[in-house]
């Protein structure tokens, strides 16, 4: 009985339980059925997506000759080291030399002693002189000697004689005049005479030295004559009009002195017929023209083009169609620039025609008149991303090229 009492009650236990599980269920079904009938319902709106703030600039067409650049230093078209042929002492030298100042073609620079060659020189006159008597009297002998001979007064055998010494004086003769000849020029050799007009650069003698042939005894130069060499690139080289024709652009040099830049005239002179082996440039030498505004307010006058000053060089390459001037940070990979269009972004592509320090210059077709370019870098662009302009690109529409 007791055990059938035991069963009883672990069985109205789990029947409690159950019943329990049940309630719990039926409660929270009755409850979700409850919450969803009187829940409140959400639409659905669309968030308006964020405007990003960019700095753009406007387009202005570039109708001005590219900017060829480049620098170099100042040189002289041609540079000398007077010399004389042959040794001696120095015993004249023009006062250019002493003063370092200019002189014309064909002034006597310099004079070493040549009393020797003019000593030389009178002896062979003297020996020219006294075998020329010679031979007259000779010629004079040999005509009467002919004469008697025709009468039989004079023997065949005189007269070859009078014949042979006539030849002998002549071959002496000549002799004297290519002995006087060859002192006359070492006499010209003692002096040495300017090769072009310009101005003396330095001086490496002074009057009363001893110097050998060929020693310098000053440096000379061409004075109105001067170049600057600079090199330039492959792609920079075929935007030069007529530089491998011969009919070169105009160019225009900068040179600064105390403070101030000084600017001249220049046209393309020299192009090196090879390609720099390290940096695969070329070579091109432009030589200085007029002084561009002599206006200056140095006490001293006008600086010359110093040789060794440093010089900026600017040669006007061709004038390009559809090409605009853009910072070079503005250039984005891919050959394209960044638009701003109707307010999203824009990608439109741009062609690299050339470059110039911080400023390139691309050439773009298919604008539109309200298209901007966007200076600002986005760190993830999108093209129809939505944009606005911050309003400070009017200040940039216009790039001075110098």
């Amino acid at each position: 009985m007791q055990k059938m009492l035991r069963y009883l009650g672990v069985a109205l236990r789990e029947l409690f339980w159950v019943l329990v599980a049940v309630a719990i269920i039926g409660g929270g079904y009755a409850g979700f059925t409850y919450l969803g009938e009187n829940r409140e319902v959400v639409e659905a709106e669309p968030v308006p997506r964020p405007e990003t703030l960019v700095e753009t600039m406007a387009f202005a067409e570039h109708r001005a000759p590219l900017p060829i650049r480049g620098d170099g230093f100042v040189e002289p078209f041609r540079t000398v080291a007077l010399s004389a042929p042959t040794g001696g002492r120095i015993v004249s030298l023009h006062p250019a030399i002493t003063n370092r100042n200019g002189f014309s073609e064909g002034d006597v620079l310099v004079e070493i002693d040549a009393s020797a060659e003019r000593a030389q020189i009178a002896q062979s006159r003297a020996s020219i002189a006294a075998t020329q008597a010679r031979l007259d009297l000779l010629m004079t002998q040999l005509e009467r000697a002919e004469s008697l001979r025709a009468s039989n007064t004079v023997s065949q055998s005189s007269v070859d004689d009078l014949m042979g010494q006539r030849n002998e004086l002549t071959a002496n003769l000549q002799g004297q005049r290519a002995q006087l000849l060859s002192a006359e020029i070492a006499l010209e050799n003692k002096v040495v005479r300017a090769p072009f007009d310009g101005a003396v650069q330095s001086k490496e003698a002074e009057i009363g030295n001893v110097v050998a042939g060929g020693s310098p005894i000053a440096q000379i130069y061409t004075k109105d004559q001067m170049e600057v060499s600079i090199a330039i690139r492959e792609s920079d080289a075929v935007l030069i009009p007529g530089l491998f024709s011969g009919n070169a652009a105009p160019a225009q040099v900068s040179i600064d002195f105390a403070g101030e830049t000084k600017q001249w005239s220049a046209e393309i002179v020299r192009i090196d017929p090879a390609l720099d082996p390290q940096t695969r440039t070329l070579t091109t030498t432009v030589a200085l023209g007029d002084r561009v505004g002599a206006e200056t307010d140095f006490a001293a006058g006008n600086p010359p083009a110093l040789i060794n000053a440093f010089a900026r060089v600017v040669i006007e390459g061709l004038v390009p169609e559809d090409t605009y001037a853009i910072p070079s940070t503005a250039v984005r990979s891919g050959d394209r620039v960044w638009l701003l269009r109707d307010d999203v972004l824009a990608f439109h592509p741009a062609k690299r025609v050339h470059v110039d320090g911080e400023t390139t210059y691309v050439r773009i077709t298919g604008l539109a008149p309200d298209d901007r370019l966007v200076l600002t870098t986005l760190a993830a662009p999108q093209e129809g991303e939505a944009l606005r302009d911050v309003g400070a690109g009017d200040l940039l529409t216009t790039l001075v090229v110098e």
